[in-house]
């Protein structure tokens, strides 16, 4: 990521590293929210990332001023305040590695919202990697579509206001990544907070009561890591698509179910693990049919 980590970074490195920080973030949710209400941890996690942004901005002297502010504030709504709340919704009701399976279901999203609102036109291999990514994640499920809990129904939901945002950002050609999501952590902390207060779910005697450790994991993985994310998959949309990006989302279940084995003691899932290594050959195809220059095309007029 130019803006934090330097020219010399690929953005599929950059992806990578995200996937690490995106799939790393469900373990340290799911641990605090045994200690913390759920609407008091999201805007917690908003806010820090507001703030380290807003410190390196301020330490690398950007300005501050940023035009499409309206437009912010509508990519905020959707992929900070209602995307958390419904992520938050759910992730209370189910499993760790679940839970991050539900990414494999973006690129499908993406395309169909880059099919209405882009009007784009996807090639063999992408068709291909789509079908794959949706398979891995009926797989997961064992293929109960219509008897999976209500949990999955609030991240489904959460993750459909995230991927529209994405394609939004492509569609208003909006640029200058790091400006745009410190407004869009603002304008989502804002909403968030007043929910919060207005659930009484502002408890700060909960925030004693977290141990170091976890207060550790959550300022790193929760805090700089969700802002890295946010900046890198903005410019990643910038240069590549929303649709190829959101394949990148797919790597997330494979760190959170080798952390989900580790830190939650979730038991080892054939199916899972054969849905990982289909959602790494669909990101394969996508990459691969990125570097020959194929990519989709699309009409923005």
């Amino acid at each position: 990521m130019h803006t934090i980590l330097g020219d010399e970074m690929s953005i599929y490195i950059q992806l990578l590293l995200a996937s690490f920080f995106w799939g790393s973030n469900v373990i340290v949710m799911k641990l605090l929210l045994k200690e913390i209400p759920f609407l008091l941890l999201a805007s917690m996690r908003v806010f820090f990332s507001f703030v380290f942004i807003a410190i390196y901005m301020k330490f690398k002297k950007f300005d501050f001023h940023y035009e499409h502010k309206k437009k912010a504030l509508f990519i905020g709504v959707l992929a900070i305040y209602l995307n958390f709340f419904f992520t938050f919704l759910g992730m209370n009701e189910v499993k760790g590695i679940d839970n991050a399976f539900m990414n494999a279901l973006s690129p499908m999203l993406t395309f169909l919202f880059s099919v209405l609102l882009l009007r784009q036109r996807g090639s063999l291999k992408e068709y291909i990697a789509l079908f794959l990514t949706v398979f891995a994640f009926l797989l997961s499920i064992r293929f109960r579509i219509f008897s999976i809990k209500l949990g999955f129904w609030y991240l489904f939901l959460g993750m459909i206001l995230y991927m529209l945002a994405n394609v939004m950002i492509q569609k208003w050609h909006l640029h200058n990544s790091l400006t745009l999501t410190l407004y869009e952590l603002l304008f989502g902390f804002l909403f968030l907070a007043i929910h919060c207060l207005w659930k009484g779910q502002f408890q700060y005697q909960a925030l004693l009561k977290i141990p170091l450790f976890h207060w550790i994991l959550f300022l790193i993985i929760s805090g700089i890591g969700f802002a890295f994310i946010q900046v890198t998959y903005m410019q990643s949309i910038e240069k590549i698509g929303a649709f190829q990006t959101s394949f990148f989302l797919s790597l997330n279940p494979i760190v959170t179910y080798v952390e989900s084995l580790i830190f939650l003691n979730e038991k080892f899932d054939w199916l899972h693990f054969i849905g990982f290594i289909i959602l790494a050959i669909a990101i394969y195809l996508m990459k691969n049919h990125k570097e020959k220059g194929t990519t989709l095309s699309h009409n923005n007029e």
